[in-house]
């Protein structure tokens, strides 16, 4: 069980790579996509406790086969179904149900399967806490070592040797188990001849109230990760690691409450949901100091506790709710009497259900509508709530409520600045990183007008009270602005429509909208039509407050703005353009990483018009050497015929590809087609499959590696 947890969340965070890929992060896409699986992971635990399991072992060994043999040809699969797809959110479903309903029916099962071997709660309890610790190692596991050594397909074909290896213990496991069990199976069929001997077969019966408060549970839980794992991003960034810390220690709380629970007596369930809710609140006590803690952690022990220290903060912002609900589990499972198969399948389902709810509720609308405060406090409340009314005590319930109704009045304001500025993100430029310096450094000098906890990211403009300097920053880093940032905005929209041979009616697309100084850019040099493609809807209203030098393109009736997913776009519509503009924020975000492979850069190639021009920026700050030189090798890999244009020397570049460059641009550029060659020889290329840079780059975010990168530039001009 603790190799199937394992292998269950390693080929999960693959497979919902894969299919982000294909169907694309914006919307209701991911949302689909993971309530699908989550789906099938409650349908396989039902069916499970439907079947007689008379070699469970076997039972076992065969449906970890069956994951396996689905790991083996879910790439080809993929392949052969994807392109049938337009990426909408119904056409999503119908992708995602056959590439994932199968494995999840099989995973979901496993823990009925094994639960008809043991008689009571507790053993079942023991199994489901050694399954989610497997999890743990799995998501860890994928994260920092897998997927940068291994890549994409060798971290699948590892989990998918981990499931033959399971299916080859239980087989062995089941051969053992059936020779010792022989002789006690003659003891039974002669004592059942005895008149002294009496059968009773209990019935499989668990009470409606613990699987609706499960239901409620599972909601919550899954809402509040989701809600965590946003604070994790806004703490310590949006990398693969930040996602990887905040489920490995949920998952942590849950593992370690399920085995708490197993000791406990079935009266403390409607405490344990109580608690959950009570913690969680109590946890958001914290999350106003977090940023101070992480500074402590930097003063103490270096640019090395970044993550050690996130995960800390991070549990102490959960304080202790996962643990909670892990109780929970394992105390629901005493409330049911009979076959542990049957009661594990019905507990796991209700609980799966609610998962379900929490992940199509959170991200699309709590999150949105009410912010993570508030809607911490909503999904505390239900708990309690729930609990009260479904186990109802008098003076337990309506100290229950009234303790919940103080500890929110009680709860310390909100306050907006220690996030949106990003601390994680300038930390490393700090001489001071006492509370004092830190307050400061995020309360001073500057007003907020605008923040809100958007559907994939938190978006905050905020404006200078010295210099009227706006800025937009997304999970606390900045990426985009009115001040320093002016030059690359208006030279990556100048720039690409200046080189193309077309001086009007140039169908331009631009990836990614910010301020909107580029889209507008692009627009004045003869973009038409100019269609801009942004993720998150947040940005689209917060670009709104850069109208005084974007013009206000969001609202021109020529240009059109669109929130989708770029490589779903780029993917899945037919529409060549003859200018695309790609300024996405930094390739180590998760997701944002999947706009600066050698995959995506071919999807642009086959949407550009004969003689069309495309636009990459690039960071040259905060990316290591070697990450800069494999963006360029992946980039001229593609485009071979690309020159590079230093808009800020030292901070930013653009890579732009055309058949030629015109004399009478606004700067020359840097370093051309066999000087770019020079510079990128011998460098890894960063690919879907092996996106290195997304778990490298992390690293180097608080390391001031500009003037490194612009060394390299320079020497390659020289040379």
């Amino acid at each position: 069980m603790f190799c199937s947890g394992f292998t269950a969340l390693t080929l999960e965070m693959v497979w919902l790579r894969r299919l982000s890929l294909q169907l694309g992060s914006a919307g209701l896409s991911a949302t689909v996509t993971l309530a699908i699986y989550m789906g099938g992971l409650g349908l396989g635990s039902w069916l499970g406790g439907r079947v007689k399991w008379k070699t469970p072992l076997l039972g076992y060994g065969y449906l970890e086969l069956t994951v396996a043999l689905w790991a083996f040809i879910f790439p080809w699969f993929l392949q052969w179904i994807g392109p049938t797809f337009t990426g909408s959110s119904s056409q999503s479903l119908l992708l995602a149900i056959p590439l994932l309903l199968p494995p999840a029916l099989a995973h979901g099962a496993t823990l009925p399967a094994l639960s008809s071997l043991t008689k009571q709660a507790e053993g079942t309890s023991w199994l489901y806490t050694l399954n989610t610790f497997g999890a743990v190692f799995g998501v860890l596991g994928s994260a920092f070592l897998l997927l940068p050594k291994l890549g994409v397909r060798g971290t699948e074909v590892m989990a998918m040797t981990v499931c033959l290896v399971i299916f080859s213990i239980a087989l062995f496991a089941q051969g053992l188990l059936s020779k010792s069990a022989t002789k006690h199976i003659d003891d039974e069929e002669k004592a059942s001849n005895s008149p002294s001997t009496v059968h009773s077969n209990p019935v499989d019966s668990i009470p409606l109230r613990t699987l609706l408060l499960m239901t409620v549970v599972g909601m919550v839980s899954m809402s509040l990760e989701i809600v965590w794992s946003r604070l994790g991003a806004l703490l310590i960034g949006g990398s693969v690691y930040a996602f990887a810390v905040v489920l490995s220690v949920f998952l942590a709380g849950i593992a370690i409450g399920a085995h708490i629970g197993r000791k406990l007596s079935v009266t403390a369930l409607p405490l344990a949901v109580i608690s959950m809710g009570m913690l969680s609140i109590l946890g958001a006590y914290s999350w106003r100091w977090l940023p101070h803690g992480l500074a402590v952690a930097w003063d103490w022990f270096g640019e090395s506790s970044m993550l050690p220290a996130g995960a800390l903060l991070l549990s102490i912002a959960m304080a202790g709710a996962p643990i909670a609900s892990g109780m929970t589990f394992s105390l629901c499972l005493k409330e049911g009497t009979g076959s542990m198969s049957t009661i594990s399948a019905k507990v796991l389902t209700a609980n799966t259900i609610g998962g379900v709810l929490g992940v199509i509720l959170t991200g699309p609308f709590l999150m949105p509508q009410f912010g993570i405060v508030h809607t911490t406090i909503f999904l505390s409340g239900l708990c309690v709530i729930a609990s009260a009314l479904l186990f109802w005590q008098a003076k337990q319930s309506i100290v229950s409520i009234l303790g919940f109704a103080v500890l929110v009045m009680g709860m310390p304001n909100w306050d907006v600045a220690v996030y949106a500025t990003g601390l994680y993100n300038r930390i490393g430029e700090f001489v001071d990183l006492s509370p004092r310096a830190i307050e400061q450094f995020a309360n001073e000098g500057w007003e907020p007008l605008f923040y809100v906890d958007g559907h994939s990211a938190s978006v905050a403009v905020g404006q200078s009270t010295k210099t009227n300097n706006l800025w937009l920053s997304i999970n606390g880093k900045v990426d985009a602005s009115t001040g320093a940032d002016m030059p690359t905005q208006i030279l990556s929209g100048e720039l690409p429509l200046n080189i193309h041979s077309k001086q009007e009616d140039v169908s331009t697309l631009v990836v990614g909208l910010a301020s909107g100084v580029t889209a507008n850019e692009a627009f004045k040099h003869g973009a038409f039509p100019l269609t801009v493609v942004e993720l998150e809807p947040a940005i689209v209203d917060a670009a709104r407050l850069f109208n005084s030098v974007n013009e206000n393109i969001v609202d021109n009736p020529k240009s059109t703005i669109r929130v989708a997913d770029a490589r779903a776009l780029l993917q899945h519509e037919q529409t060549k353009y003859d200018v695309i503009i790609s300024e996405p924020s930094n390739p180590w975000i998760t997701g944002v990483s999947n706009l600066f492979t050698v995959d995506y850069w071919k999807l642009g190639r086959n949407r550009l018009n004969k003689d069309g021009v495309f636009c990459q920026w690039v960071q040259l700050y905060a990316l290591p050497p070697e990450g800069m030189r494999s963006l360029i090798a992946s980039y001229i890999k593609v485009f071979p015929n690309t020159w590079l244009f230093e808009t800020i020397p030292g901070s930013d570049a653009l890579l732009i590809s055309a058949p030629n460059l015109p004399e009478d641009l606004p700067i020359e550029p840097t370093l051309g087609p066999e000087e770019l060659k020079q510079l990128a020889h011998g460098a890894s290329l960063n690919t879907d499959d092996f996106p290195w840079i997304e778990f490298e780059a992390p690293k180097w975010v608080n390391r001031p590696t500009g003037t490194m990168n612009r060394t390299l530039i320079e020497n390659a001009r020289s040379k």
